[in-house]
């Protein structure tokens, strides 16, 4: 266990840092090449835990490791080069420290830290095609995994097995996608196939217990891998053994964790043929399930594992494709920012740095190829959010050289300085109520991955949030 979450650890700390550390190297790069002043070099904010000053530059790691920033004062609007542009003819004035610079080097040194974050996506895109990542089954199906008997989605004949297909006029080829485009709306339209014929039904969306917006009862596939087995339990007794994935009950392919629960919790003392895989083959046994009378339902003693992925079926994804998977998800979620009816929803699904850190975790514990996916979407992330153009963001440094560059004067030192001001209190304010939301959802998985004491349906998992695919509690059955 202790070497679990050491390696789970330091995975984490080195992919989310090397987003980070590539992103600041670019600028790094960039500005040296230019002979421009480099004053600070740093990974993560706050006091440093290490810092060491080489060739005039400060070189150091903050206790804070959500980002990292290069100390560049040439190309600060309203620092002192900019200032004394702002004074040139006036008497008296002080010389700035440092000369100035072109605008079109401003806008390359500006554009290079995106390009860095561009490169390294491309090289572990190309990492994953080669190696074929490993998926989970909503990973490549929008099938529903189960259907909650006493939700709308049911009423309107929505039924385990069926594909959702579209989604507000969108089609959706997975989960993933089926995730995104409901925490955008309040209200969706849905159409859905089943034994060949479509069917449309319009179902509102609600917040789950981390306030993501999703369609009530509706869950996607997941793969029924045994965790553990408990001693002296009817899975125990029939042979189950941890690693097992239960595929049939009663011959009824099993298609989710809530599924297998509502074949069986009706059942009690009623022996049960049950197909597993094991190794590759599947094998038969019979397991009668015994009544709970603290869950009140029938049970077989087994525990799943939520990270289970399928090792034997990987995707090999084009680079390309990847990235502009990648690419879509931030530009449609920038889309739905901007428009009216999909804004409010689309800002209480969003998560800040300690979402993406547990995400990443998330996905280390499923296999580093999968991590590697999503460092993969991290970077393009990060390099198209930095190019938007806003003041403290590098789209913000475009602006400002493209206006020199028009205008063959700088933009007013002041005039900057006030925008900087504003929307970097808006920027933190943004970061500290994200945060604040991420806390009251981890807190909430924190309970969640805690052994239900009393499950009183099958019908209560919740929806992860986007980007993750599988539920986080370790269901028991």
């Amino acid at each position: 266990m202790f070497l679990t979450i050491a390696y789970v650890t330091l995975a984490v700390l080195v992919l989310f840092g090397l987003c980070i550390l590539i992103h600041e190297l670019g600028h790094f790069i960039a500005a040296r090449a230019f002979g421009m002043v480099v004053e600070t070099f740093s990974i993560g904010f706050g006091p440093a835990i290490w810092k060491k000053k080489i060739g005039g530059i400060t070189y150091k790691i903050g206790v804070f490791p959500i980002g990292g920033y290069v100390a560049l004062p040439q190309m600060d609007p309203s620092g002192p080069a900019a200032q004394a542009a702002d004074a040139s003819g006036k008497k008296d004035e002080p010389a700035s420290p440092v000369p100035r610079v072109s605008p079109w080097k401003k806008i390359v040194v500006a554009v290079a830290g995106a390009a860095g974050n561009m490169l390294l996506a491309y090289i572990i895109a190309w990492i994953v095609f080669v190696a074929g990542k490993p998926s989970a089954p909503a990973e490549r199906s929008a099938a529903v995994g189960f259907v909650e008997t006493n939700s709308e989605a049911y009423a309107q004949g929505v039924r385990i097995g069926d594909e959702i297909i579209f989604i507000n006029g969108r089609a959706v080829g997975n989960w993933q996608d089926v995730i995104q485009e409901n925490a955008r709306f309040e209200e969706v339209e849905m159409l859905v196939k089943s034994a060949g014929l479509t069917n449309a039904v319009a179902l509102r969306t609600e917040k789950n217990q981390l306030g993501f917006r999703v369609v009530p009862g509706l869950h996607n596939i997941t793969l029924c891998k045994v965790l553990s087995v408990e001693a002296g339990s009817s899975a125990a007794g029939a042979g189950i053994q941890s690693g097992d994935l239960v595929r049939t009950v009663e011959g009824v392919e099993v298609l989710s964790i809530d599924h297998l629960i509502a074949l069986i919790s009706g059942q009690p003392e009623q022996p049960l043929d049950v197909a597993v895989e094991r190794s590759g083959a599947i094998l038969s046994m019979q397991v009668t399930p015994r009544f709970d009378p603290d869950l009140q339902r029938a049970r077989i003693g087994i525990r799943f594992d939520p990270y289970a992925v399928d090792t034997d079926r990987v995707v090999h994804i084009a680079p390309g494709a990847q990235i502009k998977s990648h690419s879509l998800v931030i530009i449609r979620v920038l889309h739905s920012l901007v428009t009216p009816k999909e804004a409010k929803a689309t800002s209480q699904a969003l998560g800040g740095p300690l979402m993406i850190i547990y995400m990443l975790q998330d996905m280390v514990r499923k296999g580093i190829i999968i991590a590697l996916w999503f460092t993969c979407l991290l970077n393009v992330n990060l390099a198209i959010l930095n190019l938007l153009p806003l003041p403290v963001l590098d789209g913000g440094h475009v602006v400002f050289a493209l206006f020199e560059i028009i205008t063959r004067r700088p933009v007013p030192a002041k005039f900057v300085l006030i925008l900087d001001q504003v929307f970097f209190g808006l920027l933190i304010l943004a970061i500290v109520l994200i945060t604040g939301r991420d806390l009251k959802r981890l807190n909430q998985l924190r309970l969640l991955s805690k052994p239900p004491a009393a499950r009183e349906s099958p019908t209560n998992a919740v929806p992860p949030p986007a980007g993750v695919l599988t539920n986080e509690n370790p269901s028991q059955e």
